[in-house]
């Protein structure tokens, strides 16, 4: 049912669209209607695998790279309050930076190629995902820790058994924004500094006034933005389908 209204919702919304842009005769470089994007798209269609896979390849990288620091390091400071009083606040500071302006620096540090902009994709990423291991980690109930103590488990052991698995929730709550995230920061990237992908194909179409084509890349965006994010639930029902119980309750 939740389904049904959802589509529902958006084939209103572009028959919405549909009617504004026909309707009051709006430019196409203004805002072209669903029926031209769609044209577009399907003549363009044989040219934007290479831009697709370009950007996958920055998103990919750079979620994977930053998943590999936010939950190790999540670990780390809910297991050493000293250590995250120290560090946590200059990672904040960091993440208060708009990352689109750091992006330059970037380019001009590590130059135009594929690193530059899957550093932008970790950063924009990481930040999601620490705080929700941390907060998660943070989350075990007292009790359940005091249980395991007088078991006599060791840390590692309270870790592995009682703290990681009641974190999961949190982590791939945080992992679902972070996904969402690194195709911000993919697009950003190649804003700055590309030769392909669908964030410079919506800059090189834009400055030739070609809007229905910059369109048409943006719905490529918003397709692998919704099946990223999907498939980081189809993992955690694969894998951890008791959490999602876990955090319905």
């Amino acid at each position: 049912m939740k389904n049904l209204l959802s589509i529902a919702a958006f084939g209103l919304f572009l028959i919405l669209w549909q009617g504004i842009a026909v309707g009051f005769n709006v430019p196409v470089y203004m805002l072209p209607a669903p029926t031209v994007v769609l044209g577009q798209l399907i003549e363009f269609a044989p040219h934007l695998p290479p831009h697709i896979w370009a950007t996958l390849e920055t998103i990919l990288l750079g979620f994977l790279a930053a998943m590999a620091f936010a939950i190790p390091l999540g670990t780390l400071f809910a297991s050493s309050r000293v250590l995250s009083d120290a560090v946590l606040p200059l990672i904040v500071f960091a993440h208060a930076i708009p990352v689109i302006a750091l992006a330059p620096i970037i380019v001009v540090s590590l130059g135009t190629g594929i690193a530059a902009r899957v550093v932008v994709v970790l950063l924009i990423s990481f930040f999601p995902i620490l705080i929700s291991t941390l907060t998660g980690l943070r989350a075990t109930p007292t009790d359940m820790l005091d249980l395991a103590k007088v078991a006599g488990s060791t840390t590692l052991q309270r870790l592995r058994m009682v703290e990681i698995p009641g974190a999961i929730p949190f982590i791939f709550s945080g992992l679902r924004i972070g996904i969402s995230t690194a195709v911000i920061g993919a697009v950003v990237g190649e804003f700055i500094a590309a030769d392909r992908g669908l964030g410079y194909l919506v800059v090189h179409s834009t400055t030739n006034f070609d809007v229905p084509r910059a369109m048409a890349a943006v719905v490529c965006l918003a397709l692998i933005s919704v099946l990223l994010y999907q498939s980081i639930e189809w993992l955690q029902k694969a894998f951890f389908p008791w959490s999602l119980r876990a955090a319905a309750q």
